[in-house]
């Protein structure tokens, strides 16, 4: 089949596009986007970070060194190299549950230890308010706010009760707990964010799910649809799938007789019918009209017959009752089998032409064979 792209990621064909699909690919560390999932999007950020970490990392580290900050410059070296090391790590094996974690966890380390020495002129807890964001975002809300109020608490420990070479500053109370005000404010803001951007995602899959199942799905029956079992077929693992073409007998004189409210009913009861006689490995679908496609897999042709046949007996058997109205219905029905040799469109062809050999030798039969006649009931 085709495979269809939206048109913002397809293959390019000018050169001014170019440019911006390798600009893409390096952003998203080479992974599909054509679907833009939740882990998708965790690539992006986290890639996103560590160019950002390169940018900024690498030219203090260098200044660093310079000034004659020696640890402080081979520090924020290595974290710059770490960014790039993580790059490599999404780009070759898209796992961003570990390069969330060599974002996140160097980046406490960086963020208490700029806090600790003061950094540059003092100034490096200047830098500690990106950690809630990241921290959510990467870890979810309960363990985000587990870290973080962690790497608070060590801010606390380090501001009021360290010799740490921040104290050199001598920094007056007010403006440590003003610090610390103003981070607990990023913190609670950080965490509104986290929270509505999660319930939305959560609200938006459910939403997807629920359009996915109505487009898959008929609403008066609750079989699948023609596109959802289509859709089933062409994913099955399976290597032989029976198919089993049923069409109710003479459905068109239910709806002239009793009026189509009662064809509706005789439909909803013959798919509960269906439903509840289904074995596993099975799907049942609402093919069209009053017809009704069975696709049975990890059974052998005799037992996918039989099965046609004992549904068939059941339903003329049943008695439909709606209103004071009382009566039988019959079901024909035209078995296939999609194997390696024979294609699903194929067999889905065979099923059609044998249903229609059942109707013309009576209906109320299950057929494997078309049969030839001369006449059509």
């Amino acid at each position: 089949m085709e495979n269809k792209k939206s048109p913002m990621f397809t293959e390019l064909r000018s050169k001014d596009e170019l440019p911006k699909s390798i600009l893409l690919r390096f952003f998203y560390a080479g992974v599909s986007i054509d679907t833009l999932s939740d882990d998708i999007r965790r690539i992006l950020v986290i890639n996103l970070f560590a160019i950002v970490g390169v940018f900024f990392t690498f030219p203090l580290g260098v200044s660093s060194l310079l000034q004659g900050k020696t640890l402080l410059g081979l520090f924020l070296i290595f974290i710059a190299l770490l960014c790039v090391v993580n790059y490599l790590i999404l780009r070759y094996t898209h796992n961003h549950i570990l390069s969330g974690g060599l974002i996140i966890y160097p980046l406490y380390i960086l963020m208490l230890y700029l806090f600790y020495s003061g950094g540059v002129d003092g100034t490096g807890h200047t830098w500690m308010y990106c950690v809630p964001a990241i921290a959510l975002f990467l870890n979810g809300m309960k363990r985000g706010l587990i870290e973080v109020g962690l790497f608070t608490l060590a801010l606390v420990f380090i501001m009021f009760f360290s010799s740490a070479e921040f104290h050199a500053y001598d920094y007056p109370v007010s403006l440590k707990l003003r610090v610390l005000m103003s981070f607990f404010v990023v913190i609670f803001l950080s965490s509104i964010y986290e929270y509505s951007m999660s319930r939305y995602n959560e609200d938006l899959k459910d939403i997807s799910q629920k359009l996915k199942l109505a487009a898959e799905t008929d609403a008066l029956t609750g079989l699948l649809n023609r596109r959802g079992m289509q859709q089933r077929l062409e994913v099955s693992t399976f290597n032989t799938i029976h198919l089993l073409l049923a069409d109710v007998d003479y459905f068109k004189t239910v709806n002239d007789e009793y009026g189509h409210d009662v064809g509706d009913y005789v439909l909803s009861e013959l798919s509960r019918l269906i439903t509840e006689s289904m074995p596993e490995n099975s799907s049942a679908s609402r093919w069209g009209g009053e017809e009704f496609l069975l696709a049975m897999c990890n059974v052998s042709g005799q037992e996918a017959y039989e099965f046609a046949e004992v549904l068939r007996k059941k339903v003329e058997a049943h008695e439909f009752v709606y209103a004071e109205f009382s009566f039988h219905i019959t079901l024909s029905f035209g078995v296939a089998t999609s194997a390696d040799d024979v294609s699903l469109n194929k067999a889905l062809k065979q099923a059609d032409n044998r249903l229609y050999s059942a109707k013309r030798a009576g209906r109320n039969q299950t057929c494997r064979a078309e049969i030839k006649s001369p006449h059509v009931d």
